[in-house]
């Protein structure tokens, strides 16, 4: 090919991929921006609800009366006459030491004493007639107070040998059996009176400010509830320790229950929680609309478009927070999707749980998203 027409194709190429080019410009002008793809979020508008501020704490179930019974004489068990779970009254025999050597003891001691009870009566009267010197006199009421006392010594000795119940109640535990030796001070039995429970709990500084005697408290026993969310059974504040203990920063509190649910027993481990403050009808959003908890911030849906927002809140339980100020009734916060969200952003409110109806303004229907085929 000629240098000239190769010169005269190159042009022509140029100038229609030039043509091209400008063309393509032009349309994109026509067209505008590319559209921002919107994201897609869940929202919920704020409501109107009871909202409480609780303590939750938890315990054991321990006998509001309980008493240990110890062997205060020494010596073989001659018999026992109480078992685990036995019902007993104040008073009642549980068992017997054997008393032959203690009988034997006192009852030497009773014939000394009455032997010296009458001399000590015969010297009164021949001493009132000073019929017989002071220091006669002293030598037989020293004598007498003697054998009084160990008298009195082999009595208390001999009944020592009997254990009886100290209070009403139930034997809840026995650690003696017949023919076995106890030594003094050693336990035999534990009565309780499991009509009526405790449960001592500890809780912190902060909440300690916030609890006073005969609050009521909502208690939930795990062996004996099946609805392992509510609180069936409810005690009341008896007792709140005047000092805070330096080691972990909390107090000591028990609680009575004075009305134990059937199946309860000791050491039965319980959930209890007390209400520190009430609001009736307060607005609220859920607590998964949080960006940020200090301070509280949410997602607030505008149109087609978000904002983050700064509020008050105020109460909160396990799932609401209580808006004081900064939210008003008629704006949604955004509850799921927030992740990829910045200032501005252009989103699509989706059903979902807590999705908002854009009519009324209020929690809409949960409504499932078609999955794709």
């Amino acid at each position: 090919m000629p240098r000239t027409s190769l010169r005269v194709a190159v042009a022509v190429i140029l100038a229609g991929g030039l043509a091209s080019g400008c063309k393509w410009m032009k349309g994109d002008k026509d067209k505008g921006p590319a559209e921002v793809e919107s994201i897609s979020v869940e929202a919920a508008n704020p409501e109107r609800r009871t909202m409480a501020e609780t303590v939750e704490v938890s315990g054991n179930l321990e006998p509001l009366e309980k008493a240990e019974v110890y062997a205060q004489q020494s010596g073989i068990v001659e018999a026992v006459y109480a078992k685990e779970g036995d019902k007993v009254s104040k008073g009642q025999l549980l068992a017997k030491i054997d008393d032959d050597e203690i009988s034997l003891s006192y009852r030497q001691a009773q014939t000394s004493w009455e032997l010296i009870k009458d001399k000590y009566a015969r010297y009164q009267e021949l001493y009132k007639e000073k019929m017989v010197s002071d220091q006669e006199f002293k030598e037989i009421e020293r004598s007498y107070k003697d054998a009084s006392s160990n008298r009195e010594l082999y009595a208390l000795r001999l009944n020592n040998t009997e254990l009886r119940a100290p209070i009403n109640g139930e034997v809840i535990a026995k650690s003696c059996e017949p023919h076995q030796f106890m030594g003094g001070m050693e336990k035999a039995f534990t009565v309780a009176d499991i009509s009526k429970y405790k449960v001592i709990i500890f809780v912190t500084e902060s909440a300690l400010k916030k609890l006073k005697t005969e609050q009521v408290v909502d208690i939930r026993i795990d062996a004996l509830d099946a609805d392992t969310t509510g609180y069936a059974h409810h005690g009341n504040i008896s007792i709140i320790s005047p000092q805070v203990d330096a080691g972990t920063g909390t107090a000591k509190v028990e609680v009575v229950v004075p009305e134990p649910p059937p199946g309860a027993k000791p050491g039965m481990f319980s959930r209890l929680k007390i209400i520190t403050a009430l609001k009736p009808d307060v607005l609220a959003i859920p607590k998964r609309a949080l960006v940020r908890e200090e301070p509280a911030e949410v997602w607030v849906v505008k149109g087609s478009k978000v904002e983050l927002r700064q509020f008050q809140a105020g109460l909160q339980d396990d799932d609401y927070l209580e808006v004081v100020q900064g939210l008003a009734a008629n704006e949604p916060v955004v509850t799921a999707g927030m992740e990829a969200l910045s200032d501005k952003s252009k989103v699509k409110v989706v059903s979902g749980r807590g999705a908002v109806s854009r009519k009324a303004g209020k929690p809409g229907p949960v409504k499932e998203e078609p999955k794709p085929k």
